[in-house]
């Protein structure tokens, strides 16, 4: 294989890479929730909320529901995503997930 074709293929895989790299806070948190099983449009909601009210440790937190809960994975609603983060012992964190889950439904 000649070397520019090598260049050309991992300045596109590079690319490629870069570009999943670069979805916003807001974009992970509404494809985490609706991996979860939260609706579309109210996962994007969410995210777009939830992004702006939780620090970096909370976002880790929502970030790890889908760990705990593999086999509920797609099924899960906002109160079973509270009712998860509520073990963690973070009142602000559920509380923010649940105000938030119900101001994007209504």
């Amino acid at each position: 294989m000649p070397v520019h074709s090598i260049f050309v293929r991992a300045a596109a895989f590079g690319g490629l890479a870069l570009l999943a790299a670069c979805a916003t806070p807001a974009q992970r948190i509404t494809g985490k929730l609706t991996e979860y099983g939260v609706p579309p449009a109210q996962a994007q909601c969410m995210g777009d909320r939830l992004s702006q009210r939780l620090d970096t440790r909370q976002l880790r937190r929502l970030g790890e529901i889908g760990d705990l809960n593999r086999d509920r994975l797609g099924r899960m609603t906002v109160s079973d995503i509270a009712a998860t983060l509520n073990k963690s012992g973070d009142d602000a964190l559920v509380a923010e997930v649940v105000r938030t889950g119900i101001g994007c439904v209504l």
